[in-house]
C-alpha cells in the first residue's frame, strides 16, 4: 500500500459533501495512503490537479433538484480518458439517497455511463442534511422545497423529521465502509 496518492475532488454546496470527503481522507489516511482533498468549486479549472499524481480518484458531488454540481460534471467532462487508467470512486450526497438509496447509488452509474462513458470501480449515494433550523445555509426557496420532500420522506419511509431543526441522514459507518472498499481495490 505504502505512499499510493489518493485525490478526493468534490463539489459541495452547504458543507455537508466537504465533510464526507474528509472522513473518506481520515479513512483513508489510517488505511496507510496518502489522500489530497480538493474543492473543485474552488478556483479555476486550469488550477484542478494533474491526475497522473495519483493511484487513485475519488469524486463526491452535492446533488439539488437531484442535479450534479457543474464544476463536478466539467471534473469529469475533461478527464474522462484518464479516469479509465486509474482506480475510480464516486459519491452523491443528498436527499435522493434519503428517500431511494438503491436508485440513488444506480443513478451513479447510469449518469457516468450516458454522460461520459465510464464505470466507476466503486460508487454510492450518501444521505444528506435536512436543514430547516434559523442557522440553515439554505436560502429561503430551498427550505421550502426541501420542506415538501421532508414531509414526503416522514410520508414514506416512516423517518423522524424535525420540520424546524438539523436532520443529518449522513451514515458516517456507510461512509467509511466506502472508504475502506475503495483502499482494497487499489
Amino acid at each position: 500500500m505504502g505512499n499510493k496518492r489518493i485525490l478526493i475532488a468534490y463539489g459541495t454546496r452547504y458543507g455537508s459533501t466537504e465533510e464526507i470527503s474528509q472522513e473518506i481522507a481520515k479513512t483513508l489516511k489510517e488505511k496507510g495512503f496518502e489522500p489530497e482533498l480538493f474543492n473543485l468549486g474552488k478556483g479555476k479549472s486550469k488550477n484542478w490537479p494533474q491526475l497522473d499524481d495519483f493511484d487513485g480518484i475519488i469524486i463526491g458531488t452535492s446533488l439539488k433538484i437531484n442535479s450534479w454540481k457543474k464544476q463536478v460534471k466539467s471534473f469529469l467532462a475533461k478527464n474522462k480518458i484518464k479516469f479509465k487508467n486509474k482506480k475510480l470512486g464516486v459519491f452523491t450526497c443528498g436527499a435522493y439517497a434519503i428517500a431511494k438509496p438503491s436508485e440513488a447509488k444506480e443513478d451513479i452509474a447510469k449518469r457516468l455511463m450516458k454522460n461520459y462513458e465510464l464505470e466507476a470501480d466503486i460508487y454510492n449515494a450518501f444521505g444528506g442534511i435536512l436543514d430547516f433550523s434559523e442557522d440553515s445555509k439554505i436560502g429561503r426557496t430551498g427550505q421550502l422545497a426541501l420542506k415538501l420532500a421532508g414531509k414526503g420522506f416522514s410520508q414514506d419511509k416512516s423517518l423522524k423529521i424535525d420540520m424546524n431543526g438539523r436532520n443529518d441522514f449522513r451514515d458516517w459507518d456507510k461512509i467509511r465502509s466506502f472508504a475502506e472498499s475503495f483502499a482494497d481495490k487499489l
